[in-house]
């Protein structure tokens, strides 16, 4: 195959009626900083999906202060309103319902062992860029994660990956984790400032990565490459697997690179969250290390 390659932020919410679930396919490019939108969670009377409701003062705090467009329904305890007046008048500002509910109430919807402190909310779902749209931005490095499981490792992930200067993350759509309250909660409101898409056929992925100039390096035990040794001056796609079987063989093969983390102790692997944390401060490490001295 040619190798093409040369190794040379606020969101917006959509505020209008759901729409039918689509994949978000934009005709032009979708130009930095990040854009997006979220459609109307389904009327449940009610009731609402675990998946779909985030609780806890900071939690709801980082939610509202970076995303209030995010929330379809801000649940406060009765008498409360004065404490959280400020998340109130956001999330009724960006379009969302306030509802009063009791300890009951509150416990109903976040769970009779959860610590909701008073304040839960049901999210919008989340609106995925396309892939399309990222690769036209040239965000170096770029994450692929396929077949983390576990929303809270994924979270955990997204900080660490927004933490290393990422600005964008692919997320394989079968057998992974994808944008819940619960990677929400994780990650400490990383994911805000994270341009997120979804594929489908991820070896099919990673070839669309070297066509756009990337040098794809997956991360496994006991690959060739040590990330010391990684050549982390040409644009990069990062790719992790899942938490118990790591990257799978065909992703490997498709891959420029089997990058391996050198381990000192008896352990033999890090936790994939972890292990990308130290890949991508390694290589933002090394790239500061040679970049001009102004």
């Amino acid at each position: 195959m040619k190798d093409f390659r040369d190794k040379g932020r606020s969101p917006r919410f959509n505020r209008a009626a759901p729409k039918s679930p689509q994949p978000a396919r934009p005709s032009v490019p979708t130009p930095s900083p990040p854009q997006r939108e979220y459609r109307g969670a389904p009327n449940r009377g009610g009731a609402a999906n675990e998946r779909e409701i985030v609780y806890g003062v900071e939690p709801i705090r980082e939610l509202v202060a970076a995303a209030p467009a995010s929330i379809r329904v801000l649940y406060v305890k009765s008498g409360d309103e004065r404490r959280f007046a400020p998340e109130i008048d956001l999330v009724r500002t960006g379009g969302g319902r306030v509802e009063f509910a009791d300890e009951a109430g509150l416990e109903r919807l976040a769970g009779l062992t959860a610590r909701h402190q008073g304040i839960a909310a049901l999210m919008r779902e989340y609106e995925y860029a396309s892939l399309e749209s990222i690769l036209a931005e040239k965000p170096d490095p770029i994450v692929l994660v396929d077949g983390v499981t576990d929303p809270r490792n994924l979270g955990a992930l997204m900080r660490s990956a927004e933490g290393a200067g990422v600005s964008a993350i692919v997320l394989a759509r079968d057998r992974t984790a994808g944008i819940t309250p619960a990677a929400v909660k994780s990650s400490s409101g990383a994911w805000i400032h994270l341009k997120i898409a979804r594929c489908g056929n991820v070896a099919r992925t990673i070839e669309q990565f070297k066509e756009a100039g990337y040098w794809t390096a997956a991360l496994a035990p006991g690959g060739a490459t040590s990330i010391y040794d990684l050549d982390t001056t040409r644009k990069l796609a990062i790719i992790v697997g899942s938490e118990g079987r790591g990257v799978r063989d065909i992703v490997k093969k498709g891959a420029d690179f089997v990058v391996d983390i050198p381990m000192r102790g008896k352990v033999g692997s890090l936790n994939v969250s972890v292990a990308a944390a130290v890949a991508l401060f390694e290589i933002s490490r090394r790239r500061t290390i040679a970049a001009p001295k102004k």
